[in-house]
């Protein structure tokens, strides 16, 4: 029987990743004992790429797990890979502003209406010009659109995560990253699981509420837990639909 066991992240305070290991990461897709634990990085500069002066071709990199069988966000997973990564004044790493220093805050990005526009990386970045971040599971050969931030979503082991800048488009035309993300060790028929919480900066008050979402493929069954305290967890514990949802929870202790 195939069973996938989902774990809440409802943290406390605000967590920033730690820095990398050194050469932790590696240029290419996942290869080797990481091919099934680790997760592709893709970084699309798209009309970035030569803006400014610098050139910034399409990075792919490895993002080993150092303890396979955790969890990770998807800022840990960009750090792992050796992508530098600076989040936004207001929001911290709830909102991706520059991978790789880019867009620097000193060269000019042609919004529409705005040719010299630059980002400052305070607030928001702005719809017309921010990185657009995307997730595959690795078994098939098409990107998905995050509608939740990578300080809210954990990775897929095996999977892809893409970061493509999006510059003028509309969420119909928001460009995928520009390598195709497929894992050749990746069986189609493995389950999988995903989960996402909706707040933006991974923190909520004791006493509040939380929503949290997930989606899995090939499992036969589903379970939740709550670690630290284990009792804590304000009722997601247990079986889940296999098809995936959302489910408020209330935590009644501190912890994750």
């Amino acid at each position: 029987m195939k069973r996938v066991l989902a774990t809440a992240l409802v943290l406390t305070g605000l967590v920033v990743a730690p820095a990398p290991a050194s050469a932790a990461g590696y240029d290419g897709i996942c290869t080797g004992a990481d091919a099934l634990s680790g997760t592709t990085i893709v970084v699309d500069f798209q009309e970035l790429d030569g803006n400014g002066g610098v050139a910034a071709p399409t990075i792919t990199r490895c993002s080993p797990n150092a303890t396979p069988g955790t969890d990770r966000t998807g800022i840990k997973a960009l750090q792992d890979a050796g992508i530098t990564v600076a989040g936004t004044v207001k929001w911290g790493l709830g909102f991706v502003c520059r991978l790789n220093g880019r867009p620097s805050s000193t060269e000019n990005i042609p919004v529409t209406g705005n040719p010299t526009y630059k980002e400052g990386c305070f607030n928001t970045p702005p719809a017309s010009a921010y990185w657009g971040y995307w997730h595959a599971d690795g078994s098939g050969s098409t990107w998905t659109y995050s509608s939740y931030g990578a300080l809210n979503r954990n990775v897929v082991p095996g999977g892809f995560e893409g970061w493509s800048f999006s510059l003028n488009k509309s969420a119909s035309t928001n460009p995928v990253p520009g390598v195709t993300p497929t894992n050749p060790a990746v069986n189609a028929s493995n389950p999988t699981v995903a989960l996402s919480i909706n707040d933006l900066d991974r923190k909520i008050t004791l006493g509040q509420t939380t929503s949290l979402s997930w989606t899995s493929a090939n499992a036969t069954s589903v379970s939740a837990s709550s670690v630290s305290p284990a009792s804590g967890g304000g009722g997601w514990s247990g079986s889940l639909a296999t098809s995936g949802g959302t489910q408020n929870i209330t935590p009644t202790a501190k912890g994750t």
